[in-house]
């Protein structure tokens, strides 16, 4: 692959077309991994990354756009976190699964630094390696509940954001993915450039750094767990204080939530009515197939009891076998009575609509 562009740092690494190398400096240049890290993530705020794909197009449950603007526009303190127990066995095994990986392809893998590319200079990428046959190399590690992620030759949504995001930003046609999953189940997958995606996302990202991040203008508050989250987290107190709105908006809003309200009520409804006549139709079977074989949903026995009919019809035994069971639990008006500003500040906010409701 022709270079286009100059390193920041001279390595032997290939240069990809459109793209320009920027971490990590020689190892020389570093006094320690905290300071190097440190560095890393305040790198990573000068543009947008392939684990930000997921988020710009509202796949990522965990992080909001808001939170991703905060980040990006400096808002967010950069906080060195312990990684969790998953997280950090992730990071052990990383090695593991690509040395692997490179033994069964017979391929050597070549790490890769950070790179911004120069055709779209707010799109950054953190490939885990590029490959000797051309291509870039990105390990992943799952847990086993999550192992239908990669059943049938699939690429789960986030991998393959990833892998586009990272051919946008190296010019690189193909990107291997490998995965192993519950520590004990590798898959890997060849990733082939689409054009049409990496054109969405080069839009939906230049979209956002160009309106959001350069203007300092906040996008719009959604209605995701994580934005929820986010709020109660940064805003957990309350004075007995009030924000006021003209007249107009405050309709606007209360006949939106109203008219939410309904179709939410509606939507439940007819969900319900599918869920009960997929019931009725599997009957005391288990699945609900077609002629091909393929399975619509299934209504197995699982370990949970119905203990109210298990009680109307054998009361005895559930007399036998009831325990008493004593747990431990937080004394909330004892700490209260005797620590009433903790109890004051650690409480939670409910959102309530006073009309319309």
């Amino acid at each position: 692959m022709t270079a286009t562009l100059n390193q920041v740092n001279q390595t032997a690494e290939p240069r990809p077309e459109h793209a320009q190398q920027i971490l990590p400096p020689a190892a020389d240049d570093w006094h320690d991994m905290i300071a190097h890290h440190r560095d890393w993530l305040a790198t990573r705020r000068t543009g947008i990354g392939s684990s930000d794909a997921s988020t710009l197009v509202g796949l990522n449950r965990y992080r909001s756009r808001y939170e991703l603007w905060l980040d990006k526009t400096g808002q967010l303190p950069i906080v060195l976190e312990t990684p969790s127990e998953s997280a950090e066995m992730g990071t052990l095994l990383e090695p593991i699964v690509r040395d692997r990986f490179a033994r069964i392809h017979q391929l050597t893998i070549t790490p890769a630094g950070t790179w911004r590319s120069t055709r779209w200079p707010w799109m950054l990428a953190n490939p885990d390696g590029f490959c000797s046959d051309g291509a870039g190399y990105e390990g992943k590690t799952t847990s086993a509940w999550l192992a239908h992620e990669w059943d049938d030759e699939q690429v789960p949504d986030h991998a393959e954001l990833q892998a586009q995001w990272c051919m946008a930003v190296t010019g690189f046609s193909r990107w291997h993915v490998a995965v192993c999953i519950g520590g004990q189940r590798n898959e890997y997958r060849l990733v082939e450039r689409d054009e049409e995606l990496i054109s969405q996302l080069v839009e939906i990202s230049g979209r956002f750094w160009r309106e959001h991040v350069e203007t300092g203008e906040a996008p719009a508050l959604d209605g995701s767990a994580s934005v929820e989250a986010f709020l109660a987290a940064h805003f957990p107190t309350a004075t007995d204080t009030a924000v006021t709105v003209d007249d107009g908006l405050a309709d606007d809003m209360v006949r939106a939530k109203a008219k939410t309200a309904q179709a939410l009520k509606d939507a439940t409804a007819d969900h319900d009515e599918i869920k009960n006549r997929v019931r009725g139709l599997i009957g005391n079977n288990e699945r609900l197939d077609t002629p091909s074989g393929r399975t619509i949903a299934t209504w197995k026995h699982i370990n949970k009891l119905n203990t109210k009919r298990l009680a109307a019809e054998h009361p005895e035994l559930v007399t036998a076998y009831t325990r008493e069971v004593i747990r431990a639990e937080l004394d909330v008006d004892a700490l209260k009575a005797e620590h009433p500003d903790i109890w004051a500040a650690y409480r939670t906010r409910q959102l309530r609509f006073t009309t319309g409701d």
